[in-house]
């Protein structure tokens, strides 16, 4: 079995950093009560060029793709996703052999 990983490649003006982080967690959690299928968002981060990686996993393409043509039901994520620019989405292949077996678990200070 092999999950789909979409690598989401954009832009966030600055201003709105705090904002989209803010968002990006009520999208996550929209996202996967109406697609469960919807298997971890383990990584954000900012690149020094200003630019930012979104890491998405779904248990199948399939999912993926019926998530994404769900986007017009998805308000918070719709939300989220009007604070970025410059999207680029690159689907992946990772083979379950491949997953982790230390999952991320970071400290979230307040």
């Amino acid at each position: 079995m092999t999950y789909c990983v979409e690598l989401v490649r954009f832009t966030v003006a600055d201003a709105d950093v705090d904002t989209f982080l803010e968002r990006r967690q009520e999208a996550i959690t929209e996202v996967k009560a109406a697609h469960p299928a919807l298997w971890s968002v383990p990584l954000c981060t900012r690149k020094t060029d200003g630019t930012w990686i979104d890491v998405w996993i779904y248990e199948t393409r399939a999912a993926a793709d019926a998530a994404n043509a769900d986007v017009k039901n998805l308000p918070k994520f719709l939300a989220m996703a009007a604070l970025i620019d410059n999207v680029e989405i690159e689907a992946t292949e990772m083979p379950t052999g491949a997953v982790s077996p230390a999952p991320i678990r970071l400290p979230v200070s307040r």
